[in-house]
């Protein structure tokens, strides 16, 4: 099976990838899917007959042979999602969610959407991959269909030329399109993803860029915008760890469109600001300031004051980590420990502490802060979002020392697996959605 590299990412040729096939056939089962022409092996060998049903009685024969041609240049779906069945969607969620409603009021005209849409001209292959998403991966669907009506607005709100709007919605729309290429029991809600098997899911932003950089009708800038979609301004992002300077502004407002749909889908808006208060060295300041002026981010859900006990443990493990951190630091610190290779641990953690400060909190006296907070509800519910969001940021950072581990394979591994006890809650604060927050990891 042939291979791609980009970014330093190994990915399997996206047409040649079982889950995605089987997917592919399991829609055949739902709703007529054809054989657009006369499908073909590699060697030549006939597989399939032009106007024959694609269905799972076809994936064994798919997958036993290598195809002379991508499958979704092959096979055409009766009900597509095309552009028409998208502006259906994105209706829907107007109905379903005043603040959506709100985001399309203030981008000056929430006609304008479904006119780009129109304007879009999706491929065959395109409307393929929809369709598969929209049938066996809703979540996903919803979520891509969410992030497109966030990046979109933004767009608009920034005055982004025609084309660039374009291609922005079109990016969007296909950004997650890589995850239909990774095996789905990752992807279950019910599933822990283990350290291992986190590459699996960094890659998806990788498989996406292959698989469209090669199909007619996807622009370079669509393409790499779905690529670089999680990079982050301080080099913190995947695939490629790469610096803002180097990440194309299109990818940088999938990256907060992205970021922002997951954590509306099940916080308040005032969970919102506080993510992006705590992230500022990481998004690009003019697209949360235009999303800022989309969306009403402090608007508060009226959930009441939180729990004190579940304040207070919150507290608790955040002091914990600040002390594990001064003792991997010491190591780090010493004659030839190859600390060249944690500078991205300095950075992070010096940014944690930094954000308790800026919130106004000592780092050195976390039970004055309880003590305060439990005077006062408002400031009480501040302290929770801010730990809420540290919570995630630490479990992010664990993530990333486990997608790093072979540089850090010199330093001593005692102290970091303290460190990563401490970053660890016991479970994810944010579920991927269930692939969502794996991917969104800020």
């Amino acid at each position: 099976m042939s291979l791609h590299d980009v970014n330093g990412q190994m990915v399997d040729t996206p047409d040649e990838n079982p889950h995605y096939i089987r997917a592919v056939t399991a829609v055949g089962d739902a709703q007529q899917l054809v054989a657009e022409q006369d499908i073909y092996a590699s060697n030549g060998m006939k597989l399939i007959a032009k106007g024959a049903p694609i269905n799972s009685h076809q994936f064994e024969r798919l997958t036993k042979h290598k195809l002379s041609l991508p499958l979704d240049q092959l096979v055409v779906a009766s009900n597509p999602v095309d552009g028409t069945a998208l502006a259906l969607d994105m209706d829907k969620v107007l109905e379903d969610d005043a603040r959506y409603r709100q985001i399309a009021a203030r981008t000056g005209d929430p006609r304008a959407l479904k006119q780009s849409l129109g304007n879009l001209r999706l491929q065959g292959p395109i409307l393929l991959r929809l369709t598969v998403l929209r049938e066996r991966f809703p979540d996903i669907y919803r979520h891509s269909v969410r992030t497109a009506m966030i990046a979109y607005a933004i767009g608009q709100r920034l005055s982004l030329p025609a084309r660039d709007i374009d291609h922005l919605l079109l990016a969007a729309l296909c950004h997650d399109m890589g995850e239909m290429h990774t095996d789905p029991a990752l992807l279950a809600s019910e599933h822990s993803i283990t350290p291992s098997e986190r590459r699996y899911v960094h890659v998806h932003p990788v498989t996406a860029f292959v698989l469209l950089r090669e199909l007619p009708g996807i622009t370079p800038a669509a393409a790499q915008a779905v690529l670089h979609h999680h990079e982050r301004l301080d080099g913190s992002g995947y695939p490629g760890d790469l610096p803002g300077a180097r990440i194309a502004r299109l990818a940088r407002i999938i990256g907060v469109a992205d970021v922002a749909e997951a954590v509306m889908k099940r916080f308040d808006m005032a969970r919102l600001d506080m993510l992006f208060r705590l992230n500022r060295a990481r998004f690009d300041a003019d697209i949360v300031g235009a999303l800022r002026d989309l969306v009403s981010m402090k608007h508060m859900d009226g959930s009441g004051t939180p729990e004190i006990d579940d304040t207070a443990a919150q507290l608790n493990r955040l002091a914990g980590l600040l002390q594990a951190w001064f003792a991997v630091r010491d190591t780090l610190e010493a004659p030839a420990s190859g600390c060249a290779h944690a500078t991205f641990l300095f950075e992070r953690m010096g940014a944690i502490r930094s954000m308790v400060l800026q919130a106004g909190f000592n780092p050195d006296n976390m039970a004055s802060m309880l003590a305060v907070a439990k005077e006062d509800p408002a400031i009480m519910r501040e302290l929770s979002g801010m730990l809420d969001e540290m919570d995630w940021l630490m479990q992010d950072l664990a993530n990333e020392i486990d997608r790093r581990s072979p540089e850090l394979a010199g330093l001593s591994q005692g102290a970091l697996k303290g460190l990563l006890g401490q970053l660890r809650p016991a479970e994810d604060v944010l579920p991927h959605d269930a692939s969502v927050a794996r991917q969104t990891a800020c």
